[in-house]
């Protein structure tokens, strides 16, 4: 099993147009980093007479003493290639899957599915943008956020993009108050250090969009912007200035930008075991969208994975 080249994966990411960012090398080299993985992009290196080679990246570590593959925070993960594969280049890929201990989350964008193991049913959430004006991006938006925007628009709330080291450091905060808020409802808890690194990815590929009212930041979001794919991974809000309509506007100009930018949908992600944000996302228009991921258990390793699953729901 080979390992692709950062070079030659990168191209491969940029010249997919179905890959999200989620699939480049500066994506997973971060989650390495903080997760204590290394990037494990597996090339298939098939002849150029077939139209050339494919790469599925991946993170690896170690664990009861044997290799598990994942994908980086349980985002996008497919085979990365400019063509869509024979079956019988699937088929290669598939069986040499089924040897490794392997937790896909696949992708909703991808024209190479691959699945081994249990597949599992993944979804998201997305605002279609076809043939939406950007000066309207609110089209198909509910009466609340709708309401919600007026109060924003008309008060003191602006919204910009993140220039410093402050900017970033005033979103923090806020999200340390998120993560007060929700206590063990929280889905996760990222520490600073995963956004200082995102602080130097490049603007193409990255924005972090504040709200600020009266000079203070209430709201943010981190984006990601790759080939035909814009989404927004992270954010948080100050409870506080809910009533300021803050995070509605937010959705409001991202909504704009990737309109005019050209982009044919806005992805908002899934829930992350938030229940509510489903129905607050449908209110902005988004629709659900179902794709399939997949684990793969080996050996040894499986037994006690399996074993461990039925204590737990027990």
């Amino acid at each position: 099993m080979k390992l692709c080249s950062e070079a030659q994966w990168d191209s491969l990411a940029r010249t997919d147009e179905t890959a999200t960012f989620f699939q480049t090398p500066a994506w997973h080299k971060i989650a390495a980093r903080l997760l204590g993985a290394e990037c494990a992009p597996l090339l298939f290196d098939f002849p150029a007479a077939q139209g050339g080679p494919a790469c599925l990246p991946l993170l690896r570590d170690r664990r009861w003493g044997r290799d598990r593959y994942f994908s980086p925070f349980g985002t996008y993960t497919a085979v990365t290639t400019p063509r869509i594969l024979q079956p019988s280049e699937t088929a290669v890929i598939e069986t040499t899957l089924r040897g490794l201990n392997l937790a896909l989350a696949g992708s909703p964008y991808t024209q190479n599915p691959v699945s081994v193991g249990k597949v599992v049913a993944s979804s998201i959430q997305v605002i279609d943008l076809t043939d939406l004006d950007p000066e309207n991006p609110m089209r198909d938006w509910s009466s609340d956020p709708r309401r919600k925007l007026r109060i924003a628009q008309r008060g003191s709330v602006r919204i910009r993009i993140a220039e410093t080291e402050s900017d970033w450091e005033a979103y923090y905060e806020v999200y340390e108050k998120s993560l007060k808020r929700w206590g063990r409802r929280a889905s996760s808890m990222y520490p600073e250090s995963l956004f200082e690194m995102l602080r130097g990815l490049p603007a193409e590929s990255m924005k972090l969009w504040l709200a600020e009212h009266d000079g203070r930041v209430i709201a943010g979001f981190v984006a990601f912007y790759h080939n035909r794919h814009a989404c927004i991974w992270h954010g948080a809000s100050d409870p506080e200035f809910f009533r300021l309509g803050g995070v509605q506007l937010l959705y409001h100009d991202l909504i704009a930008y990737a309109t005019r930018a050209g982009y044919p949908v806005f992805d908002v992600l899934g829930n992350g075991g938030n229940t509510s944000l489903e129905p607050f996302k449908a209110s902005l228009g988004a629709r659900r969208c179902v794709y399939d991921s997949c684990l793969n258990r080996t050996g040894l390793v499986g037994a006690l994975a399996g074993l461990r699953d039925k204590v737990r729901n027990a």
